[in-house]
């Protein structure tokens, strides 16, 4: 029997949205939190609007509301010096949007398996295969669970890796309906291959680099060169054959690095395993995706070349050989909406137009 005949039509979806609220007034909602997790990254109410695609008037208020409805301040003006002011959250601050978005989290995942089991959606029906990039996890994971309030029905298994082995598996055979590339290149070796179904793939959001060192360091960094100083004798960096390796080789070599520090690299296979060197003590230094930096506990970021620098975008593809092409074309449409740009720009990716 259809949804629709169970008083559930399949075009209906659900929405869930948490505000925080004092005296009737509204302090924390999904926009107002988005303004400052970008504030609290960027230290700078201005660099936030932009990031966010704000005007800096309309941010500039919605902070005063915030402080002003919130009774204690949230975001609090830095102090000026040689790099300028700014603007900051305050502890307070930090901790209230940990437990907005923790208690987001919980709402939206509770919702997630309560609808299905409502509606009696059927477990067995095959499942979409997605294979993304690992540094999509994070915000794949957000988007797949808001998708499902939208499309109950629809069961999506991802699985996570470097774009190019991605790549290797589905030119080897491996099941995959939709995949996202955080490497135009690997698209490309699909398309020649005769595995996409569109000409030309869209893009899904862009990342950054950022050199990043443990959150108790003192160090600072003010332009690429200072890397050469003695301080940095180990310096944490993707593997070459993986998209951040790649990305972290080129920017280097732009800035005439590269040779000059490769007897310091530390190699790890992937921006999270980065990290991980960095936590052990194996470095004193890493490069990493920004959005990587940007979700990471236990990371100060040091640096954060201009977007211009390199560019990191992520391209989606639906495959020819797509078991389930309706469903992954309609995930993609999702996957390009304003609603998941939202999403991306919250886990620190920036977005593309979107439709």
């Amino acid at each position: 029997m259809k949804h629709s005949e169970k008083g559930w039509r399949n075009d209906w979806s659900l929405r869930l949205r948490v505000w925080a609220e004092r005296e009737g007034q509204a302090i924390l909602g999904p926009g107002r939190v988005e303004l400052l997790q970008a504030i609290d990254r960027w230290r700078s109410i201005s660099a936030a609007a932009r990031q966010i695609g704000m005007s800096y008037r309309h941010a500039w208020l919605l902070v005063q509301s915030v402080n002003e409805s919130a009774g204690v301040p949230l975001v609090e003006s830095a102090i000026g010096g040689k790099q300028g002011g700014g603007a900051r959250l305050t502890e307070f601050g930090k901790r209230a949007v940990q437990i907005f978005r923790e208690l987001q989290t919980e709402v939206q995942a509770a919702a997630t398996q309560i609808l299905p089991r409502v509606l009696h959606v059927d477990h067995r029906q095959a499942h979409l295969h997605v294979s993304a990039a690992i540094s999509l996890e994070e915000v794949l994971g957000q988007l797949l669970a808001e998708y499902t309030l939208r499309q109950p029905a629809v069961r999506v298994r991802a699985v996570f890796g470097a774009s190019n082995e991605l790549a290797d598996h589905i030119l080897a055979g491996s099941p995959c309906d939709l995949f996202l590339s955080a490497d135009a290149a690997q698209v490309s070796r699909l398309a020649r291959a005769g595995l996409t179904a569109a000409a030309k793939p869209p893009h899904l959001a862009r990342n950054g680099l950022a050199v990043v060192v443990p959150e108790s360091s003192k160090a600072r960094l003010r332009r690429p060169a200072e890397l050469l100083r003695p301080r940095w004798k180990r310096i944490a960096i993707a593997d070459p054959e993986s998209p951040l390796g790649r990305y972290s080789e080129c920017y280097l070599s732009q800035v005439g690095l590269c040779e000059a520090l490769r007897d310091r690299m530390v190699s790890a296979d992937s921006s999270r395993a980065v990290l991980s060197v960095l936590h052990a003590g194996r470095a004193d230094a890493a490069i990493v995706y920004s959005s990587d930096a940007a979700a990471a506990s236990g990371v100060r970021i040091l640096l954060c070349p201009r977007a211009a620098a390199i560019d990191i975008a992520y391209r989606a593809a639906v495959l020819k050989t797509a078991r389930l092409p309706d469903d992954a074309r309609a995930f993609l449409e999702f996957l390009t909406s304003s609603a998941a740009a939202r999403k991306f720009r919250a886990c620190g990716f920036s977005t593309v137009k979107c439709r």
